[in-house]
């Protein structure tokens, strides 16, 4: 990573690009947050799955229509190529968010989740928060870069994610076919990796601002 980077953040010529990472930002933030909602509010109507996967869905190719657009914008801009790769690394580690939160919500309408004892769809709706968390202060990291490197590497260490499997694996019976047993492993593991991929993107904000120190 370079402070170029950094400077170029700063220019204004580069605006373009920047309310597209904003934009990017703001769509992922949007997915991981519908994510939550749908976790919220299935168990009591499941027929709304549908609709707030459509959404996720949504926001997640608006984003990766983005990005798309921004590897072309940026091989207009004056950068080196090595920086801009470290860019479309931050955008693209941002983009996984909103992968891994589709994926999640795809899996989570297969599943029946309002079957789940209420102590797990408890738990399992306390990591999806705590994911919408994680990523608002992602957001807030990145924004950071163009003014506050200093605040970006402050962020970037907040304490990102931790849920523990004890109550899934303590319940007999959860009500579920084994083929949905399988599921649901799969769905909490996508929600796990949007917070392991809010922590790999913090780690890229991190190299970027430390540059400046």
């Amino acid at each position: 990573m370079s402070e170029r980077i950094l400077r170029w953040f700063g220019d204004r010529r580069n605006v373009t690009v920047l309310e597209m990472t904003h934009n990017h930002l703001d769509l992922t933030t949007q997915a991981v947050r519908e994510l939550y909602e749908m976790v919220k509010n299935v168990g009591d109507a499941p027929e709304s799955k549908k609709e707030f996967y459509e959404r996720i869905s949504e926001m997640e190719m608006k984003a990766d229509q983005i990005r798309r657009d921004m590897v072309t914008e940026l091989s207009q801009r004056d950068l080196y190529p090595t920086e801009r790769d470290d860019l479309m690394e931050l955008v693209r580690a941002v983009d996984w968010i909103a992968d891994w939160a589709r994926e999640a919500g795809r899996i989570l309408v297969i599943i029946p989740f309002e079957r789940l004892p209420e102590e797990l769809r408890h738990s399992i709706e306390n990591m999806c928060r705590e994911n919408y968390s994680c990523v608002k202060v992602l957001a807030e990291c990145i924004h950071a870069l163009s003014g506050n490197p200093k605040k970006a590497l402050e962020l970037a260490d907040h304490d990102l994610y931790a849920e523990s499997r004890q109550i899934m694996a303590g319940i007999d019976d959860m009500g579920m076919t084994r083929g949905a047993s399988i599921l649901l492993n799969e769905f909490m593991e996508a929600v796990e990796t949007v917070a392991d991929w809010c922590e790999n993107t913090a780690d890229i904000a991190r190299a970027i601002a430390i540059r400046t120190f």
